[in-house]
């Protein structure tokens, strides 16, 4: 199925469009061909798209499948810029442990509250541990791709679903 990809006029990253093939308002008669060029006009129309925006049309099974953000097109196709990953997939990471730092802060207020130094001193520790992932967590030696990049995940950290 063809889609449309526009770059996103504030965000710096391209927008993927699906046009409603089988929406039951589709004009009769038009081919997908037609249909796909009149879903690009009416998004510029209405200002979705920039009337100088470039449009790109591809096969949405040709799209990168991870880190969407992160998408350009490189003149014929789109590929994902893997610094811009990076900082995106760096960006998740914080926020898995940050998740985690605050959970930690429940079980270290507790420990307070029962006078536990020994939990207070153990739970002081992995909250560091947590605090220097961003620094301490490889995400470029032997990450080349997205896939490679999605994979890596620090072992602190919950496993993702």
């Amino acid at each position: 199925m063809k889609i449309f990809l526009s770059p996103h006029p504030t965000m710096l990253h391209l927008r993927a469009f699906t046009p409603a093939y089988n929406d039951a308002t589709r004009p009769p008669g038009l081919t997908d061909d037609e249909f796909l060029e009149r879903a690009i006009q009416r998004n510029i129309e209405v200002g979705v798209i920039a009337s100088d925006a470039p449009v790109y049309i591809v096969e949405q099974s040709t799209l990168p499948t991870e880190f969407a953000e992160a998408w350009e097109w490189d003149g014929s196709a789109v590929s994902v810029n893997m610094t811009k990953a990076r900082v995106i997939h760096l960006d998740e990471i914080r926020a898995v442990r940050n998740a985690e730092l605050v959970a930690k802060d429940i079980t270290f207020m507790r420990a307070i509250e029962a006078g536990d130094t020994d939990a207070q001193a153990t739970i002081g520790t992995e909250k560091q541990v947590l605090r220097d992932i961003p620094a301490t967590f490889d995400i470029t030696t032997g990450v080349d791709t997205p896939a490679q990049l999605s994979a890596k995940w620090p072992d602190q950290l919950p496993a993702r679903e």
